[in-house]
């Protein structure tokens, strides 16, 4: 994505918030980013997908944050899978993105929700992955259960507590809670072979989700792209970061490892710099290009 493309994105979502997404016209996106209607069209078909690419660069930059988190760790560690749960809660108040899913879901326009149920249940397959890391093989038929509860706990536990309570919540500390009730849930349910929505759910995502499928090629493609961006006053480090990605993506025996640990320096060495979403866009990619290969869609182990 282009940096031009990018500050369409900033000043919509700037207008979305401000004006609300019905009341803003395209004029007004136009206006606030200073380009020519052309410009807007030659980035987004409307203004729905304008509104989706904003969605989804908040995704895009939580599944990063999570897959960050893990390097190094323990991936049954709960207090891990507390922080990741809680990083798009996160994301979702830094970005001011709460009233554009209200404004979405007061809009009637089922393309947006559509989008919107996608991504939950993107993350709602994340969480069931993450669960059996946990929680071991024998929850697998119940992970998807557990995921759906887990959501729900969270979800009623902040509305509550926003009606109630005018005092700000650390987002990981009602996680920590709500995974502390799964502790006593999910053995229940194993131990008693209860499972109510899991194995349909699963057929359901395995047969309607169509995922993108990232290359080699094609991420080498993009970090040259990248590298031939950048200028002798970029950091040296971010430069060499790049090139030593570019060279291992290259060679057909690198071994996936060797990718994973450099992705996190090479993203955070552009931090704070012009660089920077691009840098996490890549980051992404390759996260899921380590992902695809190391066959860790739950999906296609059962």
């Amino acid at each position: 994505m282009n940096n031009r493309k990018r500050q369409v994105i900033v000043a919509s979502q700037k207008l979305f918030v401000e004006k609300g997404f019905q009341n803003t016209s395209i004029q007004d996106i136009l206006d606030e980013s200073h380009i020519s209607k052309g410009t807007f069209y030659n980035y987004f078909a409307s203004k729905n997908e304008c509104l989706i690419a904003i969605i989804a660069k908040g995704r895009e930059e939580a599944d990063v944050r999570k897959h960050e988190m893990l390097i190094g760790q323990d991936p049954k560690d709960k207090d891990l899978l507390a922080k990741q749960i809680a990083v798009l809660m996160q994301i979702n108040r830094d970005q001011n993105l709460i009233p554009i899913f209200e404004s979405i879901f007061h809009s009637g326009e089922p393309e947006l929700k559509e989008v919107v149920m996608r991504f939950h249940l993107n993350e709602l397959n994340w969480l069931a992955k993450r669960i059996v890391d946990i929680y071991g093989e024998e929850s697998k038929p119940h992970c998807y259960d557990a995921a759906i509860l887990t959501f729900g706990m969270i979800q009623h536990m902040l509305h509550i507590w926003k009606i109630t309570r005018e005092d700000a919540l650390d987002p990981v500390q009602i996680v920590k809670y709500v995974i502390q009730q799964l502790d006593a849930v999910l053995p229940a349910q194993i131990e008693r072979g209860e499972h109510f929505l899991g194995c349909d759910l699963a057929k359901y995502l395995h047969e309607n989700f169509k995922h993108k499928y990232v290359t080699k090629e094609y991420l080498a493609e993009q970090l040259t792209g990248f590298s031939e961006g950048l200028i002798e006053d970029d950091l040296q480090a971010g430069k060499e970061y790049t090139t030593c990605l570019i060279k291992s993506l290259q060679e057909e025996t690198t071994p996936y490892y060797i990718i994973e640990a450099i992705v996190l320096p090479f993203n955070t060495s552009f931090k704070g710099t012009k660089h920077a979403a691009e840098a996490q866009e890549i980051a992404n990619l390759i996260w899921l290009f380590i992902k695809q290969n190391n066959n860790l869609d739950i999906l296609n182990s059962n």
